[in-house]
């Protein structure tokens, strides 16, 4: 695949740019993009400092499969989405595979069977840029299993363009912010954390109390995390991060990772 543009790619280019601040970026975005590449799904998410994301635009291929994906996402699944979770942004953002940044069990956890197995997706590729509020812009761009995983002349493809795209979607959030006004305040559920809403759930509707370590350590697991991996994000011994998730499987009557989603399935 070139990494230089052809005259119609520069059109296509300048028609994105032109459109950056109206409705008509997407599709021009969409334009340039698959005249690339083949790709499935292109999303444009704002990823809030707390809360719901938004979703400003979205491009679907045969949209109907995937609308129930979608309303479960924004319904509470984002919190346990690896581009979601992943903070470590530089200054310019950057562009990630989902494998290079997903937790280590990620691909095993009941999150990725159920969610991931609805969509049909098989790969994806984000693009994440920090904004002045503290939100996040990202793009995702998505392969269905039909169409197959990203091959390494289209990732080197994309990556080589990232810059160039990071500073469109960044203008294009930007502008978005701008000509918006702030809504109404997230409802306290959204705003909180998943580990908080596991703790109250535990106690209100099962009668158990979770610790706050422990309740960090059952978001982790339903993130993908392992026990090393949870213990290595909370700065804790690995021994400890082990006796935690016993104590929370023997409080809960819990024997594993899919027992502990279906438990809490109704909150994410």
């Amino acid at each position: 695949m070139p990494e230089q543009l052809s005259h119609r790619d520069i059109l296509r280019l300048r028609k994105a740019m032109a459109q950056v601040r109206s409705d008509s970026f997407l599709r021009c975005l969409k334009n340039l993009l698959i005249a690339k590449l083949p790709i499935d799904t292109l999303l444009i998410l704002q990823f809030e400092t707390h809360g719901v994301p938004r979703l400003h635009n979205g491009w679907l291929r045969r949209s109907a499969l995937l609308d129930e994906a979608m309303a479960q996402y924004m319904a509470g699944a984002y919190r346990l989405d690896p581009f979601y979770q992943f903070q470590d942004l530089p200054a310019d953002g950057g562009l990630y595979r989902l494998s290079e940044i997903a937790p280590d069990r990620f691909f095993i956890s009941e999150y990725y069977l159920n969610y991931y197995g609805a969509t049909r997706l098989c790969d994806e590729v984000g693009l994440l840029c920090p904004l002045p509020d503290g939100s996040r812009a990202h793009l995702s761009l998505s392969r269905r299993a039909k169409t197959g995983p990203y091959k390494r002349k289209e990732l080197n493809c994309l990556r080589h363009y990232a810059p160039l795209l990071l500073e469109l979607l960044r203008a294009h959030c930007l502008s978005l912010a701008r000509s918006q006004t702030d809504g109404a305040r997230l409802p306290e559920a959204a705003a909180r954390s998943l580990a908080s809403i596991l703790q109250t759930e535990a106690t209100g509707i099962l009668g158990v109390t979770l610790t706050r370590r422990e309740a960090q350590i059952a978001e982790l697991v339903l993130q993908g995390h392992s026990n090393a991996s949870a213990a290595l994000k909370l700065g804790i011994a690995y021994e400890t991060a082990k006796v935690h998730r016993r104590n929370i499987y023997r409080k809960l009557s819990l024997s594993s990772q899919g027992e502990l989603f279906a438990l809490f399935k109704h909150v994410i």
